[in-house]
């Protein structure tokens, strides 16, 4: 009997104090900004100053607390005071308000023409690299031919790359250093792949690479065509994350590494049973290559539930992986793309429901909000696709000539997820005590 009376008197202790946190999360939102200041002024004085000084400060200012009372007040301010930054606001126009300005636009101008340089660079080294290459044995070839023979030029581009990749990071000016490690990096992996598939043109090493994801060519061909320049590559980036300040590449490390990954031979024996996990039931219009994808995403899944488990966790690479598993989840559920079956199309919509609510899952109980949020938007998505789906799936009707009318659903819908997370944010709260 005394255990049921303390489970009843702790129920409603909980109902009591999450009532008191709706409330001042209610009054939280309604705040002025004159509030907030004054009630941040409070709680300053109220920690670093004598008592009787916040008790006059409160008094002198009564009239902007409104409703509110002591006690509610003590926790609001309590609360502003640990989460506000002070940030520096211009009120008052000045040149050095206008040269801070230039200054601030100038450095985002900076890193943007660095990211647009290097993506410039790698496709018109992808484009001409072929006539590059030729024009270059073309008229060196009489003097050096065997400096310039298509071997040689290729061991000499793959030595160029890895000392740019090693003193890049040296390099003081940001779009400068950005082009040259990430041409390097593409150059890098490009004589690797030259090199290991002994085909010393682009557009030959390129289509060995296709063949090898297309399971064209053996498990041993494919770990050397694609697994070993990719893994080289990811270390070069491993590297490249402690040696060099910009912030970019620990997003960029999962790229090479779960190509790298997908080519190994063990888990190219095993990409049939692995594609079994996603498409359990036979159906005669499963292509080939979906199989390999659901087997490329079987293994990526496998890779995000190690690196969850691991005790130090990387959280960009795990944010780029998760944002890759709820995409390809959202592919593979949608029947059109697939074709699976009405049974394997069933349990996709388990799979992917269960593997967004796990990331929201984890997201909270590692503090990882990106990956929440994430896991969130996933979960939207979801919900948006199967409104656009469901309807021509069933047989109720289709969209043909009814896109406005689809589209005032779907903002209809939208605005009730809106309303949803507004009246029950408590649903919406994900923290790790």
């Amino acid at each position: 009997m005394r255990i049921i009376r303390f489970l009843f008197l702790l129920l409603i202790t909980c109902q009591c104090a999450f009532a008191t946190d709706t409330e001042l999360a209610e009054i939280m939102s309604s705040l002025t900004p004159g509030q907030k200041t004054f009630f941040y002024q409070y709680a300053v004085l109220r920690t670093y100053a004598a008592p009787g000084e916040a008790e006059r400060f409160w008094l002198q200012h009564a009239k902007e607390t409104g409703n509110i009372t002591r006690e509610q007040g003590a926790l609001l301010a309590q609360e502003l005071l640990v989460n506000t930054n002070l940030e520096y606001a211009v009120k008052q126009p000045s040149r050095l308000q206008a040269l801070r300005g230039v200054f601030t636009a100038s450095r985002l101008l900076t890193g943007l023409a660095a990211l647009a340089g290097a993506v410039a660079i790698v496709l018109l080294l992808k484009r001409y690299w072929d006539a590059i290459l030729q024009a270059l044995i073309r008229y060196f070839s009489p003097l050096f031919r065997r400096l310039f023979s298509p071997r040689m030029l290729t061991w000499e581009l793959l030595l160029l790359s890895i000392v740019s990749i090693w003193l890049g990071p040296r390099i003081g000016d940001t779009v400068v250093r950005t082009i040259i490690i990430h041409a390097a990096l593409f150059v890098g992996w490009a004589q690797l792949t030259a090199i290991l598939t002994r085909r010393y043109q682009i557009h030959d090493y390129t289509n060995a690479v296709r063949y090898s994801l297309r399971h064209e060519s053996k498990p041993l061909e494919a770990f050397l065509h694609v697994s070993v320049p990719d893994l080289l590559t990811t270390a070069a980036v491993a590297w490249l994350i402690n040696a060099c300040p910009d912030k970019w590449y620990p997003y960029e490390l999962i790229i090479p590494l779960m190509t790298a990954i997908f080519t190994l031979p063990p888990l190219r024996t095993i990409e049939a049973p692995l594609s079994r996990i996603l498409f359990p039931f036979s159906h005669y219009s499963i292509r080939a290559k979906d199989q390999r994808v659901a087997a490329y995403v079987v293994i990526s899944l496998a890779a995000w539930v190690v690196m969850l488990l691991l005790p130090v966790q990387a959280a960009p690479t795990l944010l780029m992986l998760t944002g890759f598993l709820i995409l390809a989840f959202l592919m593979l559920s949608i029947e059109d793309v697939t074709r699976c079956g009405i049974r394997n199309y069933s349990w996709m919509q388990i799979l992917t429901v269960a593997f967004i609510l796990g990331v929201i899952l984890a997201g909270s109980q590692t503090g990882s909000l990106p990956v929440t949020w994430t896991g969130m938007g996933g979960l939207i998505l979801y919900i948006l696709i199967r409104y656009w789906e469901l309807p021509k799936l069933m047989g109720w009707w289709k969209w043909k000539n009814r896109e406005a009318w689809g589209l005032l659903g779907m903002a209809l819908l939208v605005w009730g997820i809106a309303l949803l997370i507004r009246h029950n944010p408590s649903w919406f709260i994900f923290t790790h005590q």
